[in-house]
């Protein structure tokens, strides 16, 4: 037996089953599963786009990543592609980003500036196997006090002696990536895919326009938000690589019957990705505004810039205590400034 789940303007259908699980984890915690998907940066997925989480897709992949759809293209072909079967080539390059996310490709470390509504922080993020770690090392743009450097390398010695939170943060981490891969792998058939017109020859992009494909159906409360964006990529033909995503909100998508919680139109996403010269194509920026609600009354507005830097390579066999020790004996300034 089936369930259409009311939207305005659209139905999807979901198992009973399905939908019982989705709104009992939504009524537990409210709206955080959709919130905190929205907010995760990526910072486990350099590529990630999550609505359209398709893909950031795509300079080659990191020594010892596997080689995936781009050892089955030249620029041409790609060109070729976007124009016969726009769908596959955003399949191909799905599978490329994936195999060089998070996890798959050698860990790197970077500096990440992020501004939200109430706050502006600046932490150098390092990855690793067993998880990513963080050290503040700005705030508003401006080096830490002598206070608050203290109050973090407190918090570093306590994470470092602590195994526990080590667990909890890398199980976190975990369901994250498996939430966000899962919308990924939604990302090909959740849209319908056009080469534009003119093409832009004068970028050397292959740029496709996005809309909802009206014959998908949402396998989960967070997939929704699929089916009600539309916007532009941008993709790299020679490395096979998503280098820009914008998207936007066209109506309102509602979560359990607007119980749980709804988007309203005119939200944006933006994405970019660049490629660094020692570290492969690293995500650059992502910028989100978000507004509706959840449970039912109270406001939601999600505003995120974020913008990565200075990105380097660290030793393969790093563990999660080797990064919070190098953390705790990097300088207290940064050489690299992220400006706004």
């Amino acid at each position: 037996m089936l369930l259409r789940i009311a939207d305005r303007g659209a139905t999807a259908p979901l198992p009973v089953t399905g939908l019982r699980s989705e709104l009992r984890t939504l009524l537990c915690v409210g709206f955080r599963p959709i919130r905190s998907t929205l907010q995760h940066r990526a910072r486990r997925h350099p590529s990630l786009l999550w609505l359209l989480s398709f893909a950031l897709t795509l300079c080659p992949p990191f020594a010892g990543a596997s080689s995936g759809a781009q050892a089955k293209f030249t620029s041409a072909s790609a060109w070729d592609l976007a124009k016969s079967d726009p769908r596959a080539l955003v399949q191909a390059a799905l599978e490329n980003e994936i195999d060089n996310s998070y996890g798959h490709r050698p860990p790197v470390r970077y500096l990440l500036r992020k501004i939200t509504r109430n706050t502006d922080t600046t932490k150098q993020i390092v990855e690793t196997r067993d998880g990513g770690v963080a050290r503040l090392t700005a705030i508003g743009n401006k080096p830490l006090t002598v206070a608050q450097q203290h109050a973090e390398i407190e918090r570093l010695r306590e994470l470092s002696a602590d195994p526990a939170i080590e667990a909890h943060r890398q199980r976190s981490e975990q369901r994250d990536a498996a939430r966000i891969s899962g919308v990924m792998r939604l990302l090909p058939g959740a849209f319908l895919y056009k080469l534009t017109t003119p093409v832009e020859a004068s970028t050397g992009l292959i740029h496709l326009n996005f809309a909802p494909n009206p014959r998908f159906s949402p396998p989960t409360l967070e997939s929704r938000i699929l089916t009600g964006i539309h916007g532009d990529v941008w993709i790299d033909p020679e490395d096979l690589r998503v280098v820009r995503i914008e998207g936007r909100l066209f109506r309102t998508v509602d979560y359990g019957w607007g119980l749980l919680g709804a988007l309203y139109p005119g939200g944006t996403i933006r994405i970019a990705q660049t490629r660094t010269t020692d570290c492969g194509w690293q995500l650059s920026h992502l910028e989100m505004d978000l507004a509706g609600k959840e449970l039912v009354f109270k406001p939601l507005h999600i505003v995120v810039d974020e913008t990565a830097t200075d990105y380097r390579s660290v030793p393969a066999g790093w563990k999660y205590t080797d990064a919070v020790q190098w953390l705790l004996h990097m300088p207290s300034t940064p050489t690299t400034q992220v400006d706004p």
